[in-house]
């Protein structure tokens, strides 16, 4: 499960603003969160949830690409991150955090580089063989079980 770059916000409902990071906030959060995970624990999956990254958004002048400045505050991502540990520490049987590449954090000339992320957010191929890279081995590491393997696909 793959979230982050929407949920750096405050939410609006339009009369009502619920602030980042409040008690309010990370209720909601985990609360639908939780809801997502149970759907998809109950088709007999595992879940495993991704590390948000540091993101470097910047305008590249194309349709649909905004620095929302929430996205480039590395506490904002951080705090994500304990909320996914959190939810994931609480049910170790079916739920993994899973670490991403720490370069998007550590190295501003990789996180910085539009070649690999093109806005700062989104990946490139190249960018997503960064992630595969860092994540293949946890992902293969999450024991499932062998009749798991053996059911048939839905239809």
């Amino acid at each position: 499960v793959v979230l982050g770059a929407w949920d750096v916000f405050d939410i609006d409902y339009g009369k009502d603003t619920v602030v980042f990071a409040s008690s309010e906030f990370n209720s909601t959060f985990t609360s639908n969160l939780r809801s997502g995970i149970d759907a998809l624990i109950a088709t007999g999956a595992k879940v495993a949830l991704l590390e948000v990254p540091c993101y470097r958004p910047h305008f590249t002048g194309g349709p649909g690409t905004f620095e929302f400045p929430e996205r480039g505050d590395d506490t904002r991502t951080r705090h994500l991150n304990d909320l996914l540990r959190e939810v994931a520490a609480a049910d170790p049987a079916n739920v993994t955090f899973i670490n991403g590449p720490q370069v998007w954090c550590t190295d501003e000339k990789v996180a910085k580089n539009w070649w690999l992320r093109y806005d700062g957010v989104h990946y490139t191929p190249q960018g997503a063989q960064i992630v595969y890279d860092a994540i293949k081995d946890q992902l293969l590491a999450i024991p499932v079980d062998a009749a798991q393997h053996a059911k048939r696909p839905r239809k």
